[in-house]
């Protein structure tokens, strides 16, 4: 009798297990990419991550904008090191923008997660989380555009196939979802490198022009 009452008072006394930050980040974001920023109410995020709603707030103290804002910038680091940092990397520009559309399909498990930007970028989201994401697209489209000017595309045209590269990525991961056939975002990053670059077009240098 007294070992059981024992038991009972360590099960009371004893605190709960601690989740590791970043896993508690990801399981915001599967509850947000679920819900919706809007229908992800405190009950549900309590839910999804195993905290009770008290813990939640002595973490995130502003409550569940704090907690997408924390979810982003996770995000952000993972997609600057498995997206970026390639383009950003050394070696051959085609080389550079196939390692990129892998970091891609990593992030977005190849074409089963929710696209940030429709998350996070519309409705009453979409006023207080603009700006970041503003700032995340411009970066991509920046690396992704140095990365075709050293390929010998001019500026301007650079430009415009880094956003227009963008775009086809975010819509393939709509459509795929809407549709429930994941292999439009596949297919869409199979063809990036040949539809930015050209299959097998290469920077002229000095030697070469002459």
């Amino acid at each position: 009798m007294i070992d059981l009452y024992r038991s009972f008072v360590m099960m009371i006394v004893m605190p709960a297990p601690i989740i590791p930050r970043e896993e508690v980040l990801d399981r915001l974001l599967a509850a947000f990419r679920e819900h919706g920023y809007d229908g992800a109410s405190i009950s549900r995020l309590s839910e999804a991550t195993g905290l009770g709603k008290a813990s939640l707030y002595h973490h995130f103290k502003g409550g569940k904008q704090e907690m997408a804002e924390a979810v982003l910038i996770q995000s952000g680091s993972r997609f600057s090191s498995l997206v970026i940092a390639p383009l950003r990397g050394g070696g051959e520009p085609r080389r550079r923008l196939r390692a990129m559309t892998a970091g891609l399909s990593d992030f977005y498990a190849r074409g089963q997660g929710s696209c940030l930007l429709e998350l996070f970028g519309i409705g009453a989201a979409g006023e207080r989380f603009r700006p970041r994401l503003k700032g995340a697209i411009h970066r991509f489209r920046n690396a992704l555009a140095a990365v075709l000017g050293e390929a010998g595309l001019d500026q301007a045209e650079a430009a415009s196939r880094a956003e227009n590269a963008i775009i086809a990525i975010q819509g393939a991961l709509v459509v795929g979802r809407a549709t429930g056939d994941q292999s439009v975002f596949r297919r869409t990053l199979e063809c990036l490198p040949d539809s930015l670059v050209g299959p097998g077009q290469q920077r002229v240098g000095p030697a070469e022009a002459k």
